[in-house]
């Protein structure tokens, strides 16, 4: 089910997570329209707005696609991860359990209107991507990107603002 423990806790929710899994994959890896993707990705429960464009092979969480947010105007460049839990594997949990608390997380990510995520961007759980911000190719967002800026880099790392002096040499 994309995680070491099942963590839906009755049938229903079950049956849910399995038709989202479906309808995810449909919207990773066949041919359509981006718009389409973005269709596909509300049904699961993803809260997206207007003139989403969501490239090829997006992957988002498959387990809490309602606690994603993307905002109007927001670009998926293709091949991204976005996640908003993570956990140890099971065997982990219970050899090392004050270890895999510590790794255990779960929060909302939030895309703010205008962004752009370029291609093979890792979204992790908790972060908010600010209004108008540009994440580079291969970046790894694991804090809060600020508004109207330009990140990357592994943490990624606010490196131009658009209305302020560079924050380093890109």
């Amino acid at each position: 089910m994309g995680t070491a423990k099942l963590e839906e806790e009755d049938f229903g929710s079950l049956v849910k997570a399995i038709l989202g899994r479906f309808i995810q994959m449909f919207a990773l890896y066949l041919p359509m329209a981006p718009n389409m993707r973005a269709r596909c990705q509300k049904i699961r429960g993803v809260d997206i707005g207007k003139n989403v464009f969501i490239g090829f092979e997006v992957y988002i969480d498959p387990v809490y696609p309602h606690m994603i947010k993307i905002e109007d105007d927001v670009a998926l460049s293709g091949r991204n991860l976005i996640l908003v839990h993570t956990s140890p594997p099971l065997y982990f949990s219970e050899t090392h359990p004050r270890i895999s608390k510590m790794f255990t997380k779960t929060s909302p990510v939030t895309i703010k209107r205008g962004a752009w995520i370029a291609v093979g961007v890792v979204i992790l759980p908790g972060v908010t991507i600010g209004e108008n911000s540009i994440v580079t190719a291969g970046s790894v967002v694991s804090k809060d990107i600020p508004s109207n800026c330009i990140a990357r880099g592994n943490p990624a790392e606010a490196v131009f603002q658009f209305d302020k002096k560079p924050v380093s040499k890109l």
